[in-house]
């Protein structure tokens, strides 16, 4: 397993601000869970923020691409951000076509012709990278990789990488997360969330 470190302080932040929370939560995809990541409660903590980006910007730095395309809608504030400091062009995605006005599922940047990276915060199933990366190629795109925060080890990535031909690559997978914030969370926490990560043997 990757050794990634999370400052002290980061951690305290990520629990305290509700990015990393413990209880019973439904996913998007359904899912019941006993964690939720929700990396939009690190908006409006700027220090925090900025640790995550950073994060995301080392991750990007392996990638040669043309375009940033954040997933709808997790993905968009970090891909605004992202794209703003490392001088790219950034679009979002949405989970399917408008019905009105110019009807497009791709907003922003234009992506025909372009190399694509797909960002988006977190990645269970892998469903809703997989429709964005399907409609980067059907605006005649190529989309070069996908950059998540958080890998929750539950086949997303692996599904993504057999379904789509695409490699995922993320800041941290979840047992890794957990392992770092285990001083702050405790270990009944910390053995609740990773014995319900094992399950799923991805």
């Amino acid at each position: 397993m990757r050794r990634r470190e999370v400052p002290r302080a980061v951690a305290e932040m990520l629990v305290a601000g509700g990015v990393v929370r413990f209880g019973r939560f439904t996913l998007s995809s359904g899912i019941e869970s006993p964690f939720y990541v929700d990396l939009r409660a690190a908006l409006g903590a700027p220090e925090l923020m900025r640790w995550v980006v950073e994060r995301y910007r080392e991750a990007l730095s392996c990638l040669q691409f043309d375009v940033l395309l954040g997933v709808a809608t997790g993905g968009i504030p970090y891909a605004s951000v992202l794209g703003y400091l490392m001088g790219k062009p950034v679009g979002y995605v949405r989970p399917e076509a408008k019905g009105h006005g110019a009807g497009r599922q791709i907003e922003g940047a234009g992506v025909a012709g372009a190399r694509v990276v797909v960002l988006d915060d977190v990645i269970t199933t892998g469903g809703s990278v997989i429709g964005a990366i399907n409609a980067v190629r059907d605006a005649g795109g190529s989309v070069v990789g996908v950059v998540v925060f958080l890998d929750r080890e539950q086949c997303g990535a692996r599904r993504v990488e057999e379904l789509a031909g695409v490699r995922v690559h993320s800041v941290y997978r979840v047992r890794e997360l957990l392992e770092a914030l285990r001083p702050v969370i405790g270990e009944e926490h910390y053995r609740s969330a990773v014995e319900y990560a094992s399950r799923w043997g991805c």
